[in-house]
């Protein structure tokens, strides 16, 4: 039997999280368990004031940026995620007028079922404020949300204080009533004063203040701290329901991504070739926010029963308390083979089957969500001519450095689908909470081997109080999902800790290798970097920062493939891909 179809992978144990194609189907955004609305409203607090109409780092106006960046935010929540919009300095003009500083307004009360009252109030949102009342406005705020669960706001303004009392006391104040609030805070593009004072508040109030200078960043901001509110790992896809035996197994395409659920039965679907002698790769990813999932195994095989590939997620490698499992196989064509003895390889169509792996009775995992993605990669005209596969320690580790001087600021994202982009040779500094996941991508091409470093600094003494210490883990995916390396332990309240993670080189021929580790290493493209820590045990919340270096080593280009076709053709993804192609070349053609 052939190796490949044996191979076994461990699971990426992931942290709760929030945003990440059978007949055709509305696009779904599903969370695998259904979340209490109590556990997490968000209120946003946003600045109106006058300074908020000149222009940011690229040229719009703040206030311009800023309804992008809500809006943006506002199209990306959950349904059931509650949340609401207050304003402040948004109606007394006069800067001499006392009521500006009771200039207040809450536009849209918080709640699960008012999208189009958030979008209403956004374009209505300008600046036209004379003064900068944070403190008023933070504590109307914190009368804002409900009495209980996980309660956050987050403050946006590009100003300080001008009226009184102080904010920072006030939100002091707010935490020593016991109220279980997170204060998050935003510069808008603020000079080094308003910036102390809106890290004083944030810090009062148990949360992260965050520079932002445009409408990107501003975004991406907003997008971080609004997924910090709610429990569930979003999927992202068009639903689709497995069949319960060949037969009645619907279509998916290749170069789509689609949701369904773990049911008692084995779930089957078909895949067409659309390009002769293909290679078919399907990733899968699940998450359980409370380690309570069965093992899932996926099979890819022929209509004449042909094992193509079989591959066993399981998720308890890396994270104890959450789970958030990947796994890959692929069915390709095997050079070994002559043609017409190859099924794997040239079959018109392949069956997928996903099954959970456990105790029948238990029945946790039914109803589970999963997501997958199908990348269709073209026929290798040249496979006798390329690389062979890699072997263990073919590639040994490389020290970085970490220099933190050239560090730039990063905001990790919390789902596949919003994982940034990160500069091979680069270090950045971020933040991570108990109980999250941050995704990151790195651009990897033929030839090229991937080292990625955490390195986690002895908390301050404050936050050391809170944990003793927290199992941690740095993970590498392939562009498919397919674990390839990871590093986990502890990350102690009295220590610094580092965390390291690399592949080996990417060829063609790894995904012939029978460890996989080096046969998920077999594409070029954008490989993931995970960053993942458990929750305490008393859900508490702080946060702790992060060095994360990542670079690639090796000849680029060094082994790539002549395709018989467009590899990116149906690779999925590809619109957001050539959307943010599109966006590099414009200031190029500005």
């Amino acid at each position: 039997m052939d190796t490949r179809a044996w191979r076994m992978t461990t699971a990426l144990g992931l942290a709760a999280a929030l945003t990440g194609l059978a007949a055709p189907a509305a696009q779904a955004d599903i969370a695998p368990s259904d979340p209490d609305p109590e556990d997490g409203e968000l209120l946003l607090v946003l600045d109106a004031s006058g300074s908020m109409s000149e222009p940011d780092a690229d040229g719009t106006t703040r206030i311009e940026a800023a309804r992008e960046a809500l809006h943006t935010v506002v199209d990306g929540l959950d349904e059931d995620q509650q949340v609401g919009f207050r304003v402040f300095a948004g109606e007394v003009t006069d800067y001499t007028d006392p009521a500006a500083c009771q200039d207040s307004e809450l536009v849209v009360p918080v709640s699960g079922d008012n999208r189009a009252e958030l979008r209403d109030a956004i374009e209505a949102y300008d600046a036209v404020g004379g003064r900068t009342p944070l403190a008023h406005a933070l504590t109307e705020a914190a009368d804002d949300l409900g009495d209980t669960g996980r309660r956050t706001i987050v403050l946006v303004s590009d100003g300080e204080e001008n009226c009184v009392p102080d904010p920072c006391e006030v939100a002091d104040t707010i935490a020593a009533q016991g109220v279980d609030i997170t204060i998050h805070t935003v510069g808008y593009h603020v000079e080094e004063t308003a910036r102390e004072q809106l890290r004083c508040i944030a810090a009062a109030g148990g949360g992260e203040y965050y520079d932002a200078d445009d409408v990107d960043s501003l975004t991406r901001t907003l997008e971080r701290v609004s997924d910090r509110t709610s429990e569930s790992f979003s999927l992202l896809g068009e639903e689709v329901a497995g069949g319960e035996n060949w037969g009645e197994a619907p279509q998916l395409e290749t170069g789509g991504q689609y949701v369904d659920s773990l049911a008692e039965h084995t779930l089957h679907y078909r895949i067409p070739r659309q390009m002769e002698n293909s290679s078919v790769h399907v990733g899968l990813t699940t998450h359980s926010p409370h380690g309570e999932t069965d093992r899932i195994r996926m099979e890819l095989e022929t209509w004449d029963g042909d094992r193509c590939d079989r591959e066993t997620m399981s998720g308890f490698h890396f994270s104890t308390l959450n789970v958030l499992g990947t796994a890959q196989v692929s069915g390709y064509r095997d050079p070994g083979r002559v043609a017409g003895e190859d099924p794997c390889g040239e079959a018109d169509e392949l069956i997928l089957s996903v099954e959970r792996v456990g105790d029948p009775a238990d029945e946790e995992a039914v109803g589970q969500a999963f997501e997958l993605v199908i990348h269709e990669e073209p026929e290798a005209l040249d496979v006798a001519e390329l690389p062979v596969e890699a072997e263990r320690g073919e590639v040994e580790w490389t020290d970085m450095g970490r220099d933190p001087r050239g560090a730039q600021d990063v905001v990790g994202g919390t789902s596949f689908g919003h994982a940034p982009i990160l500069e091979p040779g680069t270090t950045y500094d971020g933040d991570i909470v108990p109980g999250e996941a941050l995704v990151f991508r790195v651009p990897v091409e033929w030839g090229e081997s991937l080292q990625a470093e955490a390195y986690m600094e002895a908390p301050d003494m404050q936050t050391a109080e809170q944990f003793t210490s927290l199992r941690t883990s740095v993970g590498i995916l392939s562009p498919n999902r397919g674990m390839v390396d990871y590093d986990s332990g502890h990350t102690g309240a009295q220590r610094s800790d580092i965390f390291q993670a690399m592949t080996q080189e990417v060829r063609w021929h790894n995904r012939e290798s029978s460890a996989s580790g080096i046969a998920a290493t077999d594409t070029a493209g954008h490989y993931y970097v995970t960053l993942v820590m458990d929750h305490t045990d008393d859900g508490a919340s702080f946060s702790l920062p992060y060095r994360l270096t990542v670079d690639t080593f090796g000849e680029a280009g060094h082994g790539a493939p002549d395709y018989a076709d467009d590899p990116e053709q149906l690779r999925p993804g590809r619109d957001e891909r050539e959307q943010e192609s599109r966006e590099e070349r414009e200031p190029e053609n500005a």
